[in-house]
């Protein structure tokens, strides 16, 4: 926010326009719906096995999605700090393939459901985008974060589902398992069958 403000100061004092921050939110819109859209039309191809689409998946979505930080964020500073290097990258494994499972699951059950795309707003070098989905059940309201990633541009980091942060969630989960026990007890925990803590 203070290299944002900087630079409106700078602008302001060489009489240039400012650039506005909706123009990142824009961005930011735009990769989303290119990406999902991408994965849409994929998941109505009916000439691709599962298996390809999963693969056909990961690598339109996976450039744009931080999963290590997401992994750390999860875990939080005090419990990644009680673990030890290698504890630390088997967590990070084990997190990152649990979080595509998941995400497979989910994009597998797609039924032509309208996607509707709302504005999105800045905080600070982050971007918030809310997508609803009108589904057949009830509509669910996702809001997918974003931070500015030096090289690699615009990267996920969370995705709240109607209100609910992802990272939140596993967080939650995984303080109560540290609490009662140890780094080794999580990563025993994380190698038994997903289950999704937003339900």
């Amino acid at each position: 926010m203070k290299k944002f403000l900087m630079m409106v100061m700078i602008c302001c004092l060489f009489c240039l326009p400012v650039p506005a921050a909706a123009d990142d939110a824009a961005d930011v819109e735009k990769l989303l719906k290119t990406k999902t859209d991408a994965v849409l039309t994929l998941l109505k191809d009916a000439a691709l096995s599962d298996a390809a689409k999963q693969d056909r998946i990961m690598k339109m979505i996976g450039p744009i999605i931080d999963f290590e930080l997401m992994a750390k964020l999860t875990l939080g500073k005090t419990n990644w700090g009680l673990m030890n290097p290698k504890q630390q990258q088997d967590f990070v494994e084990l997190f990152v393939a649990r979080l595509k499972h998941s995400y497979l699951e989910k994009a597998s059950f797609y039924d032509d459901e309208k996607i509707i795309y709302k504005p999105g707003t800045q905080h600070g070098n982050k971007v918030h985008v809310p997508v609803g989905i009108i589904s057949k059940d009830k509509p669910i309201e996702l809001k997918y974060k974003f931070y500015q990633s030096g090289d690699r541009g615009w990267m996920a980091y969370d995705v709240e589902i109607n209100g609910v942060s992802l990272i939140r969630s596993y967080q939650s989960q995984f303080s109560e398992i540290m609490k009662n026990g140890t780094p080794e007890d999580l990563l025993k925990s994380l190698q038994k069958p997903v289950e999704d803590p937003i339900q």
